[in-house]
């Protein structure tokens, strides 16, 4: 039909399917704002970082398009991989969320058996054995299983060990009807807790050999992490409904070490906390009903969803021993201490938002689409020796966009959207560590283009401004709401093939302004720069496989960041980076086998370069690294 040309332009489509031999995140890029495939990654954003704020704190996860409250991380058994819709590729959701949308897609089993491998080397000590099968049981029905075990040896010289597991069944009666199920377990058994690093002034900590940890040997925490979820579409007639239903749930405990005031010749004072055991759980989903008709040219849809959580959040009782002076970079050793547990903050969040979203596309013409949520937000904390306090909320939440083709390769397009959004979770280096902060009101106004240079270039352009509550850590050490932040920014990206065959680019730019406002800022409690943020991002990525070369290609990445502010008052910044990485991939078949061989660089250059997380925790860019991936499709 006609008014697929639309699609087509917005790049509403759904991602092909390949399997560990054929993985690449440069192909599978649609544009340069953050693609997961496998075990490669691409683009300016990801689940956590996207126009400067995390997508996953702020509760905007999806599991194939379905909504998901996130308390545990999914494997990656069970999600193939996520990409992150922001800009106009944001409009092929009937309810788009500031600060970007997380979209999540499991290994669906297909119609083929095959088992597929991947054996990885590196960096530095790492090793990651990984195997997922999928079987068709019958013409219907078919599974999935998933196992990898890994030691990973970090960035900064920190190592893990933990194990991933997961099974996936998905039943496909007849061409209307579809259901999947799946359940994934992370295990984090030995998780080592390198110290971290907080100046006392405005100036950066002293230069430490990188790679190389220097904590605690029983400062080792340990996880589980589990996820588990049943989907369903089936088509009556004109509407298709789509549902699902999962559970997210982690145990953990862990330690805390930290390095306060640390001075300019590497003196800090030591701290050490323990929590006892924590627990983070939530039953959440969607029930959607979607109608589609046309009207010659114009093509309608109507979204009817319910939306619902239910997260019980069980943190704190931590005690914190002093060690006395230490200096960074240097290994101390102490006997582990006894530690003296408080009781747990019980904290228990409901949510329902119910919805009704219109959208209209019109052959050659373009689109518009409007969104109308309500919902129904309540929270009770019960923490220790202080009163039950509650949080109740049912805002209106708007959404309105619109999108024109001006010729058949050029959309523009515009929206706004008001959101009740998470506002994340108190860092381990607060005093309230893992306290959940109140829902906020947010909003979010972008426009920009798309253009179809060929047909597989694409240049998209954008503006945008998120404006938020302001969340961070105060003079007492405790994370809360500090004003108001508001990000306006500039997004670029270029992808597709170019010059000659075999050549594909992704190549992206964002430019940001972050503020802040308030009393803190009026009062010069903090400056009006937020800590974290980086103003110019610049990311070039390339991959050269011509079919002359059988097989075998070539690829690199250039990335740049600009200084960005490292203090809360605003008196220093860390300097700007620039990271060269170079690869080389070949693939082939050996006995009827599909395979590949991926080798890969970073850093190739060992630049140094710190960075700065928003909590004012420095840390060293890693150092230069290679890895090896062997895998196949049996």
């Amino acid at each position: 039909m006609r008014w697929l040309g639309i699609l087509v332009v917005l790049g509403i489509a759904s991602p092909a399917l390949a399997q560990r031999a054929g993985e690449s995140a440069v192909d599978a890029a649609e544009d340069a704002f953050g693609t997961r495939v496998g075990n490669e990654s691409i683009g300016l954003y990801g689940p956590y970082n996207a126009r400067g704020f995390s997508p996953v704190s702020a509760g905007n996860v999806r599991i194939e398009g379905l909504y998901f409250d996130q308390q545990a991380q999914l494997n990656n058994r069970n999600a193939r991989g996520n990409a992150v819709r922001v800009g106009i590729s944001a409009q092929s959701y009937a309810f788009p969320a500031p600060t970007g949308i997380a979209d999540f897609n499991l290994r669906l089993p297909g119609d083929k058996r095959i088992v597929s491998g991947v054996l990885t080397f590196g960096p530095f000590t790492t090793y990651v054995f990984e195997i997922d099968a999928q079987v068709p049981v019958t013409e219907k029905f078919s599974f999935g299983l998933g196992l990898s075990s890994n030691r990973i040896d970090n960035d900064s010289g920190n190592k893990n060990r933990l194990w991933e597991s997961s099974a996936i069944g998905r039943l496909r009666p007849n061409e209307n009807t579809d259901v999947t199920a799946f359940v994934g377990v992370f295990d984090d058994c030995h998780n080592e807790q390198q110290p971290a690093v907080f100046t006392g002034g405005p100036f950066l900590p002293p230069r430490y050999k990188r790679h190389e940890f220097f904590g605690q040997e029983w400062t080792t925490g340990a996880c589980r992490d589990v996820n588990a979820g049943v989907l369903g579409r089936a088509a009556l007639g004109d509407w298709t409904l789509r549902a699902g239903l999962f559970r997210s749930s982690s145990v953990q405990t862990y330690y805390g070490d930290i390095l306060r005031n640390v001075q300019p010749d590497g003196r800090a004072q030591h701290s050490i906390y323990s929590v006892p055991e924590q627990s983070f759980a939530s039953y959440s989903g969607e029930v959607r009903a979607t109608r589609l008709f046309s009207e010659g040219p114009r093509r309608h849809t109507i979204d009817l969803v319910v939306r619902g959580r239910d997260v019980q959040r069980d943190f704190g009782g931590s005690d914190t021993k002093d060690f006395g002076t230490a200096r960074v970079g240097e290994r101390v050793l102490f006997p582990e201490p006894v530690f003296n547990f408080g009781p747990l903050t019980d904290d228990h969040t409901r949510q329902v938002t119910l919805g009704a979203s219109y959208t209209a596309l019109w052959a050659s013409v373009g689109g518009v689409s409007a969104g109308v949520q309500k919902s129904f937000y309540r929270r009770d904390i019960a923490a220790p020796a202080v009163p039950l306090a509650q949080a109740r909320a049912q805002p209106w939440l708007y959404s309105v966009s619109s999108n024109g083709l001006l010729t058949k390769d050029l959309a523009f397009y515009a929206s706004y959207t008001r959101g009740l959004e998470d506002s994340g979770t108190a860092p381990f280096s607060a005093v309230n560590a893992n306290e959940a902060m109140p829902a906020s009101r947010t909003e979010q106004i972008d426009a920009g283009f798309r253009y179809n240079v060929t047909a597989r270039l694409r240049v998209v352009a954008g503006v945008f401004q998120v404006k938020k509550p302001y969340f961070n850590i105060d003079a007492a050490n405790v994370f809360g709401p500090l004003g108001n932040v508001r990000h306006r920014g500039v997004e670029v990206s270029l992808t597709g093939p170019v010059f000659t065959e075999g050549l594909t680019i992704v190549g992206g730019m964002i430019l940001l302004e972050p503020r802040t406002s308030g009393d803190t800022v009026a009062r010069g409690i903090i400056g009006p720069v937020p800590v974290g943020p980086i103003p110019r991002t610049v990311q070039a990525s390339f991959q050269y496989q011509p079919k002359a070369w059988r097989g075998f290609g070539i690829d690199g990445q250039v990335s740049n960041s600009s200084a960005a502010i490292a203090r809360s008052d605003n008196l220093l910044k860390v300097p700007g980076f620039t990271q060269l990485n170079l690869g080389a991939r070949y693939v082939f078949t050996y006995a009827e086998v599909p395979a590949s061989v991926r080798l890969q660089m970073q850093n190739v250059t060992n630049a140094f370069g710190w960075g700065v997380n928003s909590s004012g925790n420095f840390y060293t860019r890693s150092p230069r690294k290679v890895s090896v991936a062997l895998a196949a499709d049996f």
